[in-house]
């Protein structure tokens, strides 16, 4: 799930307001000092995770159905455990944790996919997490809104091909991607569950993904919706990337809204307006971050910079869903310029055109924040 807020300093009142996203458990990376994966083993500092107690809500037992967990380049232990808790495989995140802790080779998880059971006990859950052989390779779960970098490292997990061969296929147009793609595949490496074939080229795997991805372009009919909308087909998926990163799902038809009044001429005199959105920067920092520093917003040199060029970025920033194509070329009606994720654990977003208004729902992320902290 995406959260997002928008902010604006107090000198900018105008539809300027630059956004910014937040997610419930930054507050989690944070107060738990779990280091960042590194490469493709999740590198964390066991001694540096706290010791709960036995206070942790936990599961019993040793599991119950089948459920495949998607470990992603990049997660963290907390993030593991995040994810683990929202399929329903542990009872908490806090019990994974102090599972984790006392088990040295949880720093080996690698990303891919994941053979989990639900309503685990935590440390049954840890046991399960690094024996080697409840790693999946014969399926590729891609999900929504990642980065051509981690996409193609979650096939070298699945596949064992090299990130050179991958980026070598993805470049050389020879992949299916559409002519207005100029054989950039960023944005086009559909998001879904695939069924390998032993000794797949990569070519091969590459040309599934593109495969599906003009399925899906054909069914939400990316080309006509973007002709009756006055873009490329090549923005539409630019717009369409920009709302799976910044929106949740109930509210991507209005975060589609919002980009579109920001882009308005006639709501900033002629020309483009500035998107001002963090999830752009981190594309051009290749990282993930949620509080995002004035500096580097200021003095990131780059043209994903939206808090410093007009318009939308030259390229998408990740892999749309379905969900989130759909929404771009069928916005909701709305006046909107600003959004703020209110309760980031539940996705609540309130949109409005009134900066007074938007400044009150800060205000609401801000207590939600100090009493989840």
């Amino acid at each position: 799930m995406s959260n997002l807020g928008l902010q604006m300093s107090p000198e900018s009142r105008a539809p300027q307001g630059p956004k910014h996203r937040v997610r419930s458990w930054l507050a989690v990376l944070i107060s738990l000092g779990v280091l960042a994966a590194i490469g493709l083993g999740v590198k964390m500092a066991v001694e540096l995770i706290p010791d709960f107690g036995t206070s942790a809500p936990d599961f019993g037992g040793d599991g119950a159905d089948p459920v495949v967990i998607v470990v992603n380049p990049g997660d963290t232990v907390a993030e593991i455990g995040r994810t683990l808790k929202a399929e329903g495989v542990v009872a908490s995140v806090d019990a994974w944790l102090e599972a984790a802790r006392d088990e040295p080779d949880t720093a080996k998880i690698a990303p891919g996919q994941y053979d989990m059971l639900t309503q685990m006990s935590a440390q049954a859950a840890v046991e399960r997490m690094v024996d080697p052989s409840t790693r999946m390779t014969d399926d590729l779960l891609l999900r929504e809104g990642l980065r051509m970098d981690q996409t193609l490292e979650l096939i070298k997990a699945a596949t064992g091909l090299s990130i050179s061969k991958l980026e070598k296929a993805a470049e050389g147009g020879k992949i299916g991607l559409p002519a207005y793609a100029d054989d950039n595949a960023e944005g086009f490496l559909f998001p879904a569950t695939y069924q390998l074939e032993p000794e797949e080229s990569a070519t091969e795997v590459l040309t599934r993904l593109v495969t599906r991805w003009d399925e899906a372009a054909a069914e939400v009919k990316l080309e006509e919706g973007a002709k009756r909308l006055g873009f490329s087909p090549y923005k539409m998926m630019i717009i369409a990337s920009l709302v799976q990163a910044e929106g949740h799902p109930g509210d991507f038809d209005k975060v589609a809204r919002v980009i579109y009044n920001r882009l308005d001429e006639d709501t900033w005199g002629g020309t483009y307006g500035y998107l001002q959105m963090d999830a752009t920067i981190n594309y051009a920092l290749k990282s993930s971050e949620i509080n995002l520093s004035n500096e580097q917003l200021q003095n990131t040199k780059s043209p994903y910079n939206t808090y410093q060029n007009p318009g939308l970025p030259p390229t998408p920033i990740n892999s749309p869903g379905e969900d989130a194509m759909a929404a771009a070329l069928n916005p909701a009606d709305g006046p909107w310029l600003y959004y703020v994720t209110v309760n980031p654990d539940s996705g609540e977003t309130k949109f409005t055109d009134d900066y007074n208004e938007f400044l009150g729902y800060k205000r609401e992320l801000s207590d939600w924040l100090a009493k989840n902290q």
